[in-house]
């Protein structure tokens, strides 16, 4: 069925039920006061299976009610439910089924379907459930569970909420090395349920002022752990950074509060670098200007992202480089390729005394790395 449709229903649903209650004394004009026609009363009561209920900007949720109903004449007759303004599905008299389970007291159950363009933005908090209808005996009833004499009855109400949504994560950059700065952004938005957007559909609005938490996940772990919790800016917008120690997921995470249910971004992997070493030696030093000189160095690659140990990275192209003395600037002599161990080792012309040194540029898991400069003077 259409929105349009169930709307259309809802609205000659309500119309029949506003004139039965007319008819039969008043029902939604009789306060708590007025209610007690008789001494029929909850002595149970489920909403949606003790859950929230969370709706959105559009779309219809279907909520499961359920209630055990006391009356000294043995049963109910007829029965009209309400939840949240909502008048249960079902025909008029008998919108929830009713099977007595003891002598006085009934279990009925029926189901509400609430549509968000029924309610504004006052609507979210407890919302009851309120019958009406006649005994067996004849004895009129209007209950509510929200009536002060229910105060203690265990799921005497459920959370009306409103849906909040968490913009996937971003977490930049990707990758990142060991130790270095990640930039978080999202956002929190809610539905607007007093402004209708042009295809009939409640506004979709930032929720400013919020805590959300910033959680991450530990690549191959199992279970998320807060890092920080950040307030959400103008139009619910979310940014922050942290410093990297290991390759996971990270993700953001709204708790729900009085008005607006819980949230959980998708999550954003990031792969942290593994951290390289170089190192160089340059030789003979000094060296006779002119004269070939020999370079040699190893690179290595770290096991983990701990960084505790590690292994040769063969296969890897090294740029061997020099700086002249009194320069800044390093320039690329040639490209050398590491052994299976790791190990490089070429020659080249000194013709000024300077620093020589090898350039890793780094690969899709390995971090970039720099040797440091190895003096050689001439002679």
């Amino acid at each position: 069925m259409t929105p349009e449709a169930t709307r259309s229903r809802n609205a000659v649903r309500r119309t029949a039920l506003l004139l039965a209650a007319a008819v039969t004394g008043g029902w939604l004009l009789a306060t708590p006061a007025e209610a007690a026609y008789g001494d029929t009363e909850f002595r149970g009561v489920s909403i949606n299976n003790g859950k929230p209920i969370v709706l959105g900007t559009a779309g219809t949720v279907t909520v499961p009610v359920s209630a055990q109903i006391y009356d000294d004449s043995g049963g109910i007759e007829t029965i009209d439910a309400d939840l949240a303004g909502t008048f249960l599905e079902g025909p008029v008299g008998h919108n929830m089924t009713c099977v007595q389970t003891t002598s006085t007291v009934s279990t009925c159950t029926g189901t509400a379907i609430l549509d968000p363009a029924y309610y504004s933005n006052d609507s979210p908090g407890p919302v009851g459930l309120r019958i009406f209808g006649y005994a067996y005996d004849g004895g009129q009833y209007l209950e509510s569970t929200l009536y002060p004499q229910y105060e203690n009855l265990p799921g005497r109400d459920a959370l009306l909420l409103k849906e909040t949504k968490l913009a996937a994560m971003n977490a930049t950059p990707e990758p990142v090395r060991k130790g270095g700065t990640l930039t978080f952004t999202g956002r929190l938005t809610r539905p607007d349920w007093n402004t209708i957007e042009a295809d009939g559909t409640k506004a979709v609005v930032g929720y400013p002022g919020q805590p959300v938490k910033l959680q991450f996940k530990k690549a191959g772990g199992t279970s998320y752990t807060t890092v920080r919790t950040v307030t959400s800016g103008t139009d619910g917008k979310l940014r922050t950074t942290a410093t990297t120690s290991t390759s996971g997921t990270w993700r953001w995470s709204f708790a729900q509060n009085g008005t607006s249910a819980a949230a959980t971004s998708a999550g954003d992997g990031v792969t942290q670098l593994k951290t390289a070493k170089l190192t160089v030696n340059a030789g003979p030093e000094p060296v006779a200007k002119g004269a070939r000189l020999t370079v040699s160095g190893r690179l290595t690659r770290a096991t983990t992202d701990a960084a505790t140990t590690f292994t040769g990275y063969a296969g890897q192209s090294v740029k061997l480089q020099f700086r002249k003395s009194g320069s800044t600037t390093y320039t690329t002599v040639k490209t050398v390729s590491t052994n299976a161990t790791g190990y490089l080792s070429t020659t080249a012309t000194a013709n000024a005394a300077g620093y020589w040194r090898w350039s890793y540029a780094g690969s899709s898991t390995v971090a970039s790395v720099n040797a440091v400069g190895d003096g050689v003077s001439l002679r």
